[in-house]
């Protein structure tokens, strides 16, 4: 079946000459786009093996799978078709694959439409300087999955946003910047505009 998009975009190839590619990249971006996932490993994360070939949403929806799920409708509720978790988008079998993976995390991270910040730790309705304390900000690689991303949501552990903020972009809340500055000791600015060598990425 075809798509309201596709009919569009076929609709604008007959339609204009010459040929409009703007319509084109605008499609495939949208289309390509994918969200990728931040969070603190716990002990028993879906693996490739766990979820390949399957319907995310028929597995089981106990332990970690729940978060997986949980993070996959986020990522469908705005707007987005796919979805990167390291623990289980990387065959962890394939030493190979894992290095290539980590070389190219914050690349990809970098590219991605949005970045989701899972807080396991961190209650519903929690007050500012929660996110401080949380596990996820004492990771060191969660620094990168934080400072590639253009566009970043942070979710309690019941995948309410924090702070019950409703921007949709946390880099652009006061509140959760000046909280991250106070526990990293980075500037907020530069938490937000950090782009040292992605000008060619």
């Amino acid at each position: 079946m075809e798509s309201t998009e596709y009919k569009e975009l076929l609709h604008s190839l007959v339609m204009y000459a010459p040929l409009q590619t703007e319509p084109i990249k605008e499609a495939v971006a949208k289309y390509s786009s994918w969200v990728m996932l931040s969070h603190r490993w716990e002990r028993k994360e879906p693996l490739l093996h766990d979820i390949q070939d399957k319907v995310i949403y028929d597995l089981d929806p106990v332990g970690t799978m729940v978060e997986l799920q949980k993070f996959c409708k986020v990522a469908r509720d705005t707007g987005h078709r796919w979805v990167w978790s390291d623990t289980c988008c990387i065959d962890q079998n394939n030493n190979v694959e894992v290095q290539q993976s980590v070389n190219s995390m914050f690349v990809w991270y970098h590219h991605s439409a949005l970045t989701v910040v899972y807080l396991l730790d961190v209650p519903p309705s929690s007050e500012s300087g929660v996110l401080a304390n949380s596990t996820w900000n004492t990771q060191g690689w969660t620094v990168q999955e934080f400072l590639a991303p253009k566009i970043v949501l942070f979710y309690q552990t019941d995948w309410t946003p924090y702070l019950d903020s409703r921007s949709c972009n946390h880099k652009w809340s006061v509140a959760i910047m000046w909280e991250l500055e106070r526990s990293t000791g980075i500037n907020a600015r530069a938490l937000v505009d950090f782009r040292p060598g992605t000008k060619d990425a």
